[in-house]
């Protein structure tokens, strides 16, 4: 059964605007980090492609079909326990199936990243991910990220509402205040919105790739190493997919005809079905595992 946080992330999907100017903090840490693979493409030109598994239900099988190629990033996996893979992460069908795939990562980590889609299919993750992430890692080079990220929003801020509240009011109120209610600041107008949101997207390029060594480090450290978790599931936030094999796991509810079903489904490969959840753990293992040349 699907759980409420689950569905909050997943389903109650919310606008562009409302990720960019959701913040909760007076500094960068509640800010959203928009994971655009051509803006990821750009700073780490070297993609990284690997295999992964994606749990779902039926309805998101055949979602998962439409999204073969495509720039929309959905959430996978190396590693997870066997239980999960019979019912799911965030899906309530009941027929669970497991989907091996080729496709390029976005982002890599040993533990949920608290990816969140907005309405364009696009994910976010707060900067405070990335914060914690590095911990005992990276240092204090991360601490750069955040004073750049902050400079970013006080300098939008003075750009954008100077001329709107006057010099006084913005040098005045914290620049999170002002950046919070920026939506109410300009009256909705939809045209200077969107120079606002461009300026942020263009803003956190340029300071992902200023600091692009301890990101990179952050972002691909997980995913260049040896892809095991001590967690229930790690997650790789991955597009541009391709499906190789749906794995499907022997229960009261799974027939011939559901199996015929999944098979037709346009452009799925063969069904694979196993005894039990542990031996396809087993069998994810041991394709991580071989992918990177690491013993298990």
């Amino acid at each position: 059964m699907i759980r409420f946080k689950q569905y909050l992330r997943e389903f109650a999907q919310r606008s562009t605007s409302e990720y960019v100017f959701d913040t909760h903090t007076d500094n960068s840490s509640s800010l959203k980090i928009p994971i655009s693979g051509p803006m990821f493409k750009r700073i780490w030109p070297d993609t990284i492609r690997a295999t992964v598994f994606h749990t779902t239900d039926l309805a998101g099988l055949e979602r998962l079909g439409k999204l073969e190629g495509g720039k929309k990033s959905i959430s996978a996996f190396f590693s997870m326990m066997s239980r999960y893979m019979e019912t799911g992460v965030a899906t309530s069908g009941d027929i669970h199936v497991v989907a091996e795939m080729d496709a390029d990562v976005l982002v890599s980590a040993r533990d949920d990243v608290w990816s969140t889609v907005d309405k364009t299919g696009r994910r976010w993750v707060e900067l405070s991910w990335f914060a914690n992430a590095q911990l005992g890692r990276t240092g204090p080079e991360f601490d750069k990220v955040e004073k750049d990220l902050n400079t970013l929003i006080k300098n939008l801020v003075k750009k954008h509402l100077t001329k709107i509240l006057g010099k006084s009011a913005v040098v005045r109120e914290h620049e999170y205040e002002l950046w919070g209610n920026m939506k109410r600041h300009l009256k909705g107008d939809g045209q200077k919105l969107r120079l606002v949101i461009k300026d942020y997207f263009d803003g956190v390029e340029k300071v992902l790739k200023k600091n692009k060594k301890v990101m990179g480090d952050i972002i691909y450290g997980y995913t260049k190493s040896k892809r095991m978790t001590d967690n229930a599931w790690d997650e790789q936030i991955v597009n541009n997919i391709k499906v190789k094999t749906v794995h499907v796991i022997k229960s009261a509810e799974l027939d011939d005809q559901v199996i015929a079903d999944i098979e037709n489904m346009s452009g799925m490969p063969p069904v694979k079905v196993w005894d039990s959840s542990t031996d396809l753990e087993i069998y994810t293992r041991e394709v991580v595992a071989k992918e990177i040349g690491r013993k298990i």
